[in-house]
């Protein structure tokens, strides 16, 4: 908790350290192959957690991800944003891999979850469930 967030990850997962190339990441897990998650912990510089999902999509986008769609959300225990969108498409253009992430701010600080998968449909309802347990420690 040293980062001001608990995550719960489900049993057999495993933390691992994170990948400083990266950026800001403070912790990645998983739950075995085409099972990750991470998490950043960003300066919120005054904005909103929609105003970071913006800037987060922007970033995304340059870098050739596409299809985002964005739902309000609460995440962690807050008004929160999740974000989807394309990671990775095979050469005929079909979606191989989906990635959601979710964006809460708590004071000077926004905290991203990112969770994706290949077998969206099979992985979106444990995506949801370790985003409903995330949480802001006080």
């Amino acid at each position: 908790m040293p980062y001001g967030a608990v995550l719960h990850v489900p049993a057999g997962w495993e933390a691992l350290p994170p990948v400083p190339a990266n950026g800001p990441e403070i912790l990645r897990a998983t739950g075995g192959p085409g099972q990750n998650l991470i998490v950043f912990k960003i300066p919120a510089n005054g904005k909103t957690a929609a105003q970071v999902a913006d800037v987060a999509q922007e970033k995304l986008e340059a870098h050739g991800y596409d299809d985002f769609t964005r739902t309000e959300t609460r995440f962690a225990g807050q008004p929160g944003v999740a974000l989807d969108f394309v990671t990775r498409r095979n050469s005929n253009g079909a979606v191989i891999y989906r990635t959601r992430e979710y964006f809460a701010v708590r004071g000077n600080a926004a905290f991203v979850l990112g969770m994706g998968s290949a077998t969206w449909e099979e992985h979106l309802p444990l995506i949801e469930q370790i985003a409903d347990r995330f949480e802001l420690a006080q």
